[in-house]
């Protein structure tokens, strides 16, 4: 049988870490299966039996890299030079977030702030979801995505941001002076 995109892929790697970030190398003959040459492959499967939702991100020639989340190491007690076994799938299902009815409102009523919220990626949309529902009461809700709102149409229009040479000569940091 010749494995397809829709198939379970499984392998064993080698945790390290870059930054922050621990990953796996997605070895190259799955890398060609699951990513046809896309910079982030939308993936679910596992981690040493541990369920795993991710994205596969290029490391140039065709090859891919796997975060490992920081729940799952916890999960697994692991770390940096452990060797996991992961069984990994195309994800098809939509990664869009559950919009709440009072930031799906808040949005409806601004079309600059809507425009501004549909061209973000899907993951930094799901991170303003959660920051905004992750409340008590449904007042703070409402506050927070009138907030967030507010803040997308002040966003609305402006250029990509200078480089961090040309802001140190034109915004001098205090503790420079």
């Amino acid at each position: 049988m010749i494995p397809t995109m829709d198939s379970v892929h499984v392998f064993c790697a080698k945790i390290y870490k870059v930054g922050l970030i621990r990953y796996v190398d997605v070895p190259p003959e799955i890398s060609r299966i699951l990513g046809g040459g896309a910079t982030h492959v939308a993936v679910k499967g596992e981690v040493e039996c541990v369920p795993l939702q991710s994205t596969l991100v290029s490391r140039g020639k065709g090859l891919y890299r796997l975060a490992i989340h920081g729940s799952i190491r916890k999960k697994l007690d692991i770390d940096a030079g452990a060797v996991v076994e992961i069984a990994i799938e195309r994800d098809q299902d939509s990664r869009e977030p559950f919009l709440p009815p009072a930031l799906v409102l808040a949005l409806r009523n601004s079309p600059k702030a809507q425009k501004v919220f549909r061209e973000m990626t899907t993951a930094l949309r799901r991170q303003i979801v959660r920051y905004v529902t992750t409340v008590r009461q449904q007042s703070t809700l409402e506050r927070r995505a009138g907030k967030l709102v507010r803040s997308l149409e002040r966003r609305q229009g402006r250029k990509a941001p200078k480089s961090n040479a040309a802001n140190a000569k034109t915004h001098p940091r205090r503790d420079r002076e």
